[in-house]
């Protein structure tokens, strides 16, 4: 009986690591409505903080990254400020690991599960 418990324990243990040592692979949205953009924006909210970006309806549905660029500081006539700002593009990458979206975050090392998103491996 002990040595059954002892192998059904392993057996858990292996299945459990499993799961998270399954590999993420670059993917593409199989389906791009109004609820997954929504999904996709509070992803990048979490990962980066600040405020809600616009997203095209092609987003992820050809590359599997997406790089954000900041907005450009203006002057009082509406013109772009040239050098106002140095910070790089964000870059963030839809993956799919085993059967679950995900959006990673390399700046963070961060993966955040999309939930109700579905996705391929590109």
């Amino acid at each position: 009986m002990t040595k059954l418990v002892a192998v059904l324990i392993l057996l858990f243990i292996g299945g459990c690591n499993s799961m998270n040592n399954a590999t993420a692979k670059p993917a593409l949205l199989t389906e791009v409505n109004p609820g997954v953009i929504a999904t996709l924006q509070q992803a990048i909210i979490q990962a980066k903080g600040g405020k809600l970006v616009t997203l095209a309806d092609t987003v992820f549905t050809k590359r599997s990254e997406l790089l954000l660029n900041h907005g450009t500081s203006k002057d009082s006539n509406g013109m772009p400020i040239m050098g106002a700002h140095n910070i790089k593009s964000e870059k963030f990458v839809l993956q799919i690991i085993g059967e679950q979206c995900v959006l990673y975050y390399p700046k963070k090392d961060l993966t955040i599960e999309l939930k109700n998103v579905s996705c391929k491996a590109q």
